[in-house]
C-alpha cells in the first residue's frame, strides 16, 4: 500500500513517531489498523441500533470483545430498538432454555 502525503501531514507523522518511539510505517499501520476496527464498530453498531443483531453478536461482528463493543455503544449513545412485548417474551424463553441446556 502506498499513499501520497503532503509535507505538513509528513512532518506530523514524524513528530508522532518520535513521541511513541516507532518508526513511520508502524504508526501509519497502527493508525489504519486503528481505523479498521473503528469501521467495524460502527458497522456492527448501526446493526444493533436497528435491533438486528445482539450485543454480543455486534461484537463477534466487529472482532472485538463484548466489553470493547459495549464501550462503543455506551460512546456513541446507541439505543437499540425497543422490543415488543412478543419479542420480550421468546427472548426470554430462548434465555430460559440456554440455562436448562448448561445445567445438564
Amino acid at each position: 500500500v502506498s499513499t501520497r502525503l503532503k509535507k505538513k501531514e509528513i512532518k506530523e507523522l514524524n513528530e508522532i513517531s518520535e513521541k511513541e518511539r516507532i518508526d513511520r510505517s508502524a504508526l501509519m499501520r497502527k493508525f489504519l489498523l486503528a481505523q479498521i476496527t473503528e469501521y467495524k464498530l460502527k458497522e456492527a453498531g448501526g446493526i444493533y441500533r436497528k435491533g438486528v443483531i445482539s450485543l454480543a453478536e455486534a461484537a463477534t461482528l466487529a472482532e472485538v470483545s463484548i466489553y470493547v463493543m459495549m464501550d462503543f455503544i455506551e460512546r456513541e449513545r446507541i439505543q437499540v430498538k425497543a422490543l415488543s412485548d412478543e419479542e420480550m417474551e421468546k427472548e426470554l424463553i430462548k434465555a430460559k432454555n440456554l440455562f436448562k441446556d448448561m445445567n445438564k
